[in-house]
């Protein structure tokens, strides 16, 4: 009786196994768009939006859709101010690998605004499209500290600092910024501007003497960038779509497939909305290096 019951149990094991197995398989297969099996290639879209200060997120679904066999090719919308210096590089840099080891082509789709670090970001791609009457460049560096020492003045209220050395409290907003250090923060201004221009210039061929141009922090049209050479073609969403798709060998009519929205909890809706109203709000550090439009 005994054998009896552990080969029974034995062959309801498997037969659990099995059917773990076969759902398992079946959500694989299922796409983002809810369809099962469905083999057909497609443009994968991977919107970039807001300001940017944070990029793994970001860059893991961009790998993700890089890895997908049924990508025919990646499509981004860029509606972005710019945002801290680091996470626009490596955004950069993740769509030029793409654009550089996959046979997928990556195009860029600007939006409202594609300014500063968004723009940094969009140099990655193999073919930038913008509208007529999209606000990009801004191609420079801008690092804001505010001064609380009048007002602690009046209020009677000081700040007592003991440092190791000369430049550990640079950019203190509770005193004014002395010749030294506006020269130390210019230094490390400098240094990071001429890295986002090597990167326009290396990306857009565009000369030294056109950079100085170009690269004084102003913004442009799409129309205008088109012209300058900043951008390669003024269109809509739906024409860098087309082109993208002519691109990868792909109908025109292919589907889009887009990432899977994930679940928010209700802080991190409360965050995004007070985020959207005071940016910057969250940050603990009132110091920030960025590639962005000041407003």
């Amino acid at each position: 009786m005994d054998n009896q019951y552990r080969t029974k149990n034995r062959i309801y094991g498997v037969i659990v196994i099995a059917v773990l197995a076969v759902l398992i398989f079946l959500v694989s297969r299922k796409d983002s768009d809810g369809e099962w099996f469905d083999t057909q290639k497609r443009v994968a879209v991977l919107p970039l939006e807001g300001e940017i200060s944070s990029s793994r997120k970001w860059i893991s679904q961009l790998k993700k859709f890089e890895g997908n066999e049924r990508v025919a090719g990646i499509l981004i919308p860029v509606n972005s101010p710019g945002g801290q210096v680091a996470p626009s590089q490596e955004l950069y840099q993740a769509i030029k690998n793409v654009r550089e080891n996959s046979f997928k082509p990556i195009y860029i789709s600007m939006s409202s605004v594609a300014a500063s670090g968004g723009y940094y970001a969009a140099l990655g791609a193999d073919s930038i499209f913008a509208n007529a009457g999209t606000l990009t460049g801004s191609i420079g560096v801008i690092m804001q500290f505010p001064i609380y020492s009048d007002l602690m003045e009046k209020i009677g209220v000081g700040m007592r600092t003991v440092k190791s050395q000369d430049f550990k409290d640079a950019g203190s907003p509770f005193r004014e910024m002395n010749p030294e250090e506006k020269l130390y923060f210019q230094e490390l201004i400098d240094d990071v501007y001429a890295q986002f221009t090597e990167a326009v210039s290396a990306e857009r061929g565009i000369d030294e003497i056109n950079m100085q141009t170009l690269g004084n922090g102003r913004i442009f049209t799409g129309r205008q960038a088109q012209k300058a050479g900043l951008v390669d073609a003024i269109g809509t969403f739906e024409d860098a779509r087309v082109a993208l798709c002519n691109k990868a060998g792909i109908s025109s009519d292919s589907k889009l497939l887009y990432p899977l929205e994930p679940r928010r909890s209700w802080w991190t809706i409360l965050k995004d909305d007070v985020s959207s109203a005071l940016p910057g709000w969250e940050s603990s550090s009132s110091l920030k290096l960025q590639y962005r439009i000041p407003y």
